[in-house]
C-alpha cells in the first residue's frame, strides 16, 4: 500500500564521518530538495523512520542489512554501486564510500529524474506525491579505472566547483599542469581528495613550449633538475603522481637531425631509474605525441614499463582538437588500439583525447612565479562564461554530430584493455567549475561505461539539471 502523500523525505546513513560520508548524503539532500522544495531529515540506520519515506545510503562493508537485501554477494567493486527503490523506499548500496557517492550521483541521473519526466502525455509527474514511486532496480561499476579531466591549474577559477563537477561526472583523476606549484595547490590536493579525486602534478621535463630549442644531444644534464623540482615543489603535497612532457609536441620526428623517439626513449628511462631510485613506488605518468614517434614505435617499446605512457594527437577526433575533424577516424582508431598493446597486453595504457575547451594559444603566457589557483569572483566568472558560450556551441553542434567517434573508440579501447587504462579529457579554460555543458557530461558518461545505447545515453544527459547546452 503507498503512503500518504504529504509524508515527509528522510535520509537513513551508515555513517557521517567521512567527508566522503558527508558528500553522499550533501548530494542526497541537494538532490531531493530539487523536487520536494523541502530539507529532507538526516537520520542514522536503525533511527524510527516509519513516519518518512527513506532514501537508506550506506556500503556493503558498513550495511551489512542493507547488502542482504540487495542481494550483494561478494566483493563489489570500490567505485561501484547498487540501487533499489521498493515499496516506495530507496536504498543506495556502495562498494566503498565513493561508491555511495556515485550511486547518489546515479539515483538522482537514472530514478529521479525519470519520475519527473516520463513518457506520458502530461509532461511531468510530481513523484513525491506518493503515488509514483515505481519499483526500480540498477547497478553499475566504472568501465575505466582512472578517468578525468587534464587542463592547466591557472585557467581553473574555482577549484572547489571543479572537483564539485568531476564528482557528479564520475571521474576520479585530474592532471594539473603549472609552471610553477601554486601557492595553495596542498588545499586543492586535500578537497580533490576528500571527494575521491586523485591528482597528478603535471610539468615540463626540459621543455616549455619550444621542444625544437630542446637541447636532447645533452638531455642527461637536465635530470638533477628536474627531481630537485619535484622534491622541493610537489613532493611535501601530498598528489598521487606526477605526470611530464618531453621534446615530443612536433610534427618532424627529428630535432637537429637526433631521432626524437630514440632521444626521448633514453632520456625518460635515465630520468625515471633516478626518480624510481628514490621513490619506488611513484606513479609517473610520460605524456607522448604521437606525431613525432608514430613511424618509430620501436624505440617507444623501450621505454620503462613501469611509466604510463599517455598518448595525445594520435589523428583524428577525438585525439583531434575539433569534434569536427574525423578524417582518418578508422585508422586513428586502428592505431591507438596498436598503441594500448606496445608494451604488452598488460601495459598500462593512457590518453589525452581532445575534442572539448583548450587554451587560447593566441593570449597565452607563461606564470613567472606562484600564484593562488582556483579562485575568482562571481563577476569574472560570469565574464569567463559568457566569453566561452561560442566555442561550447560549436563543439555542442559536432558533439551532437560526431559523439558515436569517441563512444565508440572507448568501447574498441575497454574491449581490448579491460579498465586498467587512464583516459582523462582536455578540458582547458572552459568554466567546468560552473557549468557543466552536454559534451563534456556526455563523454564523462562515455568514460564510466561506453558500452551504453548513445541515443538513450543522449537523451538521459540532456535531461540532467545540472547540464548546460549554453
Amino acid at each position: 500500500m503507498d503512503r500518504p502523500a504529504k509524508q515527509k523525505m528522510a535520509i537513513l546513513y551508515s555513517a557521517y564521518e567521512t567527508p566522503l560520508q558527508k558528500k553522499a548524503v550533501a548530494l542526497l539532500t541537494e538532490f531531493l530538495m530539487e523536487f520536494t522544495y523541502e530539507m529532507p531529515v538526516c537520520l542514522p540506520v536503525g533511527s524510527d523512520a516509519h513516519a518518512f519515506r527513506t532514501v537508506r545510503v550506506g556500503t556493503v562493508d558498513r550495511d551489512p542489512d542493507m547488502a542482504e537485501l540487495m542481494d550483494a554477494h561478494g566483493e563489489m567493486h570500490p567505485e561501484g554501486f547498487k540501487l533499489l527503490v521498493k515499496d516506495g523506499q530507496s536504498y543506495i548500496l556502495g562498494g566503498s564510500d565513493l561508491g555511495a557517492v556515485y550511486g547518489c550521483v546515479d539515483y538522482y541521473n537514472r530514478y529521479l529524474i525519470h519520475r519527473f519526466y516520463p513518457h506520458d502525455g502530461d509532461y511531468f509527474f510530481f513523484p513525491f506525491a506518493g503515488w509514483h514511486w515505481d519499483d526500480f532496480a540498477y547497478e553499475s561499476k566504472p568501465a575505466i579505472r582512472d578517468r578525468g579531466v587534464w587542463t592547466w591549474g591557472h585557467v581553473i577559477y574555482d577549484y572547489r566547483g571543479f572537483i564539485d563537477h568531476m564528482v557528479l561526472m564520475k571521474m576520479n583523476t585530474l592532471i594539473l599542469w603549472n609552471d610553477v606549484a601554486p601557492l595553495n595547490l596542498k588545499d586543492v590536493v586535500d578537497y580533490a581528495h576528500d571527494n575521491g579525486v586523485k591528482v597528478f602534478f603535471g610539468f615540463a621535463w626540459m621543455w616549455e613550449t619550444r621542444c625544437a630549442e630542446a637541447d636532447i644531444l645533452n638531455a642527461d644534464k637536465y635530470i638533477p633538475g628536474i627531481l630537485e623540482k619535484y622534491e622541493k615543489e610537489y613532493l611535501p603535497l601530498g598528489g598521487d603522481g606526477i605526470y611530464f612532457q618531453s621534446f615530443t609536441e612536433l610534427e618532424t620526428e627529428d630535432i637537429g637531425g637526433v631521432l626524437i623517439a630514440d632521444a626521448v626513449t633514453n632520456f625518460v628511462n635515465k630520468a625515471c631509474a633516478a626518480f624510481y631510485e628514490k621513490y619506488p613506488d611513484l606513479t609517473i605518468q610520460f605524456g607522448l605525441h604521437a606525431t613525432s614517434v608514430k613511424n618509430r614505435l620501436e624505440y617507444i617499446r623501450k621505454v620503462d614499463k613501469r611509466v604510463h605512457i599517455l598518448w595525445e594527437n594520435c589523428g583524428a577526433f577525438p585525439f583531434d582538437y575539433l569534434p569536427s575533424y574525423v578524417e582518418g577516424y578508422k585508422e586513428t582508431c586502428d592505431f591507438a588500439q596498436e598503441l594500448a598493446v606496445l608494451r604488452g597486453m598488460d601495459d598500462r595504457f593512457g590518453a589525452v583525447t581532445k575534442g572539448l575547451t583548450k587554451l587560447d594559444w593566441s593570449e597565452f603566457e607563461h606564470i613567472p612565479g606562484q600564484v593562488v589557483m582556483g579562485e575568482g569572483s562571481a563577476h569574472f566568472h560570469h565574464n569567463r562564461i559568457e566569453r566561452k558560450k561560442p566555442i561550447w556551441r560549436y563543439l555542442l553542434a559536432y558533439w551532437l554530430v560526431n559523439g558515436d567517434k569517441a563512444k565508440h573508440m572507448l568501447q574498441k579501447l575497454c574491449d581490448l584493455k579491460g579498465d586498467q587504462m587512464t583516459i582523462t579529457a582536455l578540458i582547458e579554460d572552459g568554466m567546468l567549475e560552473k557549468q557543466i555543458m552536454f559534451p563534456a557530461a556526455l563523454y564523462g558518461e562515455m568514460l564510466w561505461d561506453p558500452n551504453q545505447d548513445l541515443k538513450e545515453l543522449m537523451a538521459d544527459v540532456a535531461q540532467r539539471n545540472y547540464v548546460h547546452f549554453e
